[in-house]
């Protein structure tokens, strides 16, 4: 029996993921959570072979629990379910320990059939996300983005989306007010718009943020 732990701050996402894993012979649903946090409590007394989990969550994200469990509970395997990703997003799931990228808007069995593979061990990305992993993996060490973007200009990109101001941006990634303001021009130029509302309306329609 793979037990499965299911945590998103979307209940009504969250319950249609644990009503079609619940209905899965060979699957038992152990909890459903909102938090990353809550998730880490829960793991004190529990013992699933998979989280499948959002990487947006308030406070701690998915990708930062996925370091979590690699580093203390190595055991339990993370799919992550998300709207489709950006380079950047994907590069750091991956390296925090991801087994497996789920698309929100793909099929029950597309959900199904990842559980199922990364409880066996092995890895599992969605066939439409297979095209970005081949891309990033091809850039090499230079780690260019689309656009021609580098790794910082497109985590500065992700969170224009966010409403945050270049102060607040500076303090999520760690670096100066003066250095976001410079990431963001070039990210302007390389994306050709004029402006910060425009830079928003490119990232979130070429699944960069």
């Amino acid at each position: 029996m793979i037990q499965v732990l299911v945590v998103d701050d979307h209940p009504v996402l969250r319950e249609g993921v644990v009503s079609i894993l619940a209905a899965e012979p060979g699957i038992r649903v152990l909890g459903e959570l909102g938090t990353a946090e809550d998730a880490l409590r829960r793991l004190q007394d529990s013992r699933p072979d998979v989280i499948v989990l959002d990487i947006r969550l308030p406070g701690m994200s998915g990708i930062d629990l996925c370091g979590v469990l690699r580093e203390c509970h190595p055991r339990v395997r993370p799919v992550i379910l998300t709207a489709f990703p950006g380079d950047t997003v994907l590069m750091e799931a991956l390296a925090a320990g991801a087994k497996a990228f789920v698309l929100k808007e793909s099929g029950p069995a597309v959900l199904r059939e990842a559980v199922r593979a990364v409880a066996k061990g092995d890895i599992y990305v969605d066939a439409r996300v297979t095209g970005k992993l081949v891309a990033i993996a091809t850039r090499g060490r230079q780690a260019k983005g689309p656009y021609g973007l580098t790794v910082q200009e497109m985590r500065v990109v992700e969170l224009l989306p966010k409403g945050m101001t270049n102060r607040d941006i500076g303090e999520q990634l760690g670096i100066s007010e003066a250095t976001v303001k410079t990431h963001l021009h070039n990210a302007m130029r390389k994306l050709q718009v004029g402006n910060r509302a425009q830079a928003v309306a490119v990232a979130q329609r070429e699944g960069l943020a």
